[in-house]
């Protein structure tokens, strides 16, 4: 597990080889790389100020790191990837950091999501749909009889507020005694977040929901609260820019949430006023998504996406480990839908899935053919929410006159969208490949 948490170059080497493993035996693939990185630094919240310094990545490494939580003592878990990502949780493992020696330690076998420091110092943890809390001897209790929870909050042990990852995205008011499960409030984009000094809890979502069938209506975001008592909700404030959703209360209490690069302060008493409290000029830290306060109120976790040359290298990567694996589904997901593949024999390949059932016939007649593609520069545009991606590539295959072995070099175009959290995703738009040396009985034959 230590190979986890050497720097990112080091880590690269040795992971296609345990990517291939991953992807092969994985149902549901991702090509494209859920890239984030968690970050600590210092806080200051004294006589009205906000300050932000020393922020460090504490993660480094390619894939998921994320949902930061701050034991009493002041330490720090987060989940860190470990296998291909899915929804069950069983891909990602809790991540303890010890700032007194500057040490990150993975939990033995605490596998899951949303890793949150109990009372006694144990874990509890979001694991196929349901809450498990992990305590230090590893021993393992199920919290709570759910299939599909994706976040949680817990009041006591007989009431816990739960989001739902289903097709509603439902806020509800769990009994593990009667095991109920209330509805509160649909379309939730986010967990459920307690307001510090009530029985009530803050969540984001979205309007329209769901969507008029056959439309594609601007999103308008709003802050919603729960109060337990009376199960009533009412909506806090609107949201005026992009966001995740994920925020924090603060011990003066306001609420802070994070668009792009920067961090807004929200003042309940001023609920029309969203203040830039903080923002980064790092190009790795233009994706904020989640932010933790220690209890002492003098450290600060965010999550950012890496910059984009990252984003686009990892992904790569991990299209490289699905080719390995021959998984074409996993490989064709760094496509856009109509994108367009100039291979090398010439033949133009029009879309995402033309080039999965290209690949796929390839292998019914080729099982050994496997291609790797390795990046020699990447350069994002300084104009359009582009990138251009150049590099080497070798093949090779056994045909029925014998083996051949490819290179050559490739140029891909790489276009950019952003999600309605703000979020940066590049695929590919185009790319030809051009080969310039074959060896082997087998090349007349390709």
């Amino acid at each position: 597990m230590s190979l986890i948490y050497d720097h990112r170059a080091s880590w690269t080497a040795g992971i296609l080889a345990i990517m291939v493993l991953l992807l092969a035996s994985a149902a549901t693939l991702q090509a494209q790389i859920n890239d984030s990185e968690v970050w600590v630094g210092s806080l200051e919240m004294s006589s009205g100020r906000f300050m932000v310094s020393n922020l460090t990545n504490i993660s480094k490494h390619p894939g998921y790191d994320n949902q930061p939580a701050f034991f009493p003592d002041g330490r720090l878990v987060f989940t860190s990837q470990i296998a291909v990502l899915d929804e069950t949780g069983h891909a990602v493992q809790a991540v303890v950091r010890d700032f007194a020696n500057g040490i990150s330690t993975p939990v033995p076998g605490a596998l899951g999501f949303s890793p949150t420091p109990a009372s006694d110092g144990s874990l509890m943890l979001l694991r196929d749909g349901h809450v498990i809390l992990h305590d230090a001897s590893g021993k393992e209790s199920q919290l709570t009889e759910t299939k599909d929870a994706g976040y949680f909050t817990r009041f006591d042990e007989l009431t816990w507020v739960l989001y739902m990852n289903d097709k509603q995205r439902r806020i509800v008011i769990y009994d593990p005694k009667t095991k109920a499960l209330d509805t509160m409030a649909l379309g939730s984009i986010t967990a459920p977040f307690r307001i510090p000094g009530k029985r009530a809890v803050s969540f984001v979502a979205v309007e329209p929901f769901p969507a008029p069938e056959g439309t594609a209506p601007p999103r308008a975001l709003f802050l919603r609260q729960l109060n337990l008592d009376d199960r009533h909700v009412t909506t806090l404030a609107s949201i005026p820019f992009p966001t995740s959703g994920s925020h924090v209360w603060t011990s003066r209490g306001t609420l802070l949430i994070a668009s792009g690069h920067t961090i807004y302060e929200w003042n309940p008493a001023k609920p029309g006023d969203w203040r830039s409290a903080a923002t980064f000029n790092d190009p790795d830290l233009q994706g904020l998504t989640r932010i933790a306060i220690s209890p002492r109120g003098d450290r600060i976790a965010l999550v950012s996406t890496p910059r984009d040359e990252t984003i686009i290298r990892d992904s790569r990567a991990a299209s490289n480990a699905a080719l390995a694996a021959h998984n074409a589904s996993a490989f064709v997901q760094i496509l856009k839908d109509d994108a367009t593949v100039v291979a090398a024999s010439g033949k133009v390949i029009q879309g995402r899935t033309a080039m999965q059932q290209e690949i796929e016939s390839r292998w019914k007649v080729q099982p050994d053919l496997i291609f790797l593609r390795t990046p020699t520069s990447i350069e994002i545009s300084r104009s359009d929410p582009a990138a251009s991606e150049r590099g080497t590539w070798t093949g090779h295959a056994t045909t029925p006159s014998g083996p051949a072995d490819w290179r050559g070099d490739y140029l891909a175009v790489w276009r950019k969208t952003t999600s309605s959290a703000g979020l940066p995703s590049w695929t590919i738009a185009s790319e030809v490949f051009i080969p310039l040396d074959c060896t082997g009985a087998g090349c007349a034959a390709r």
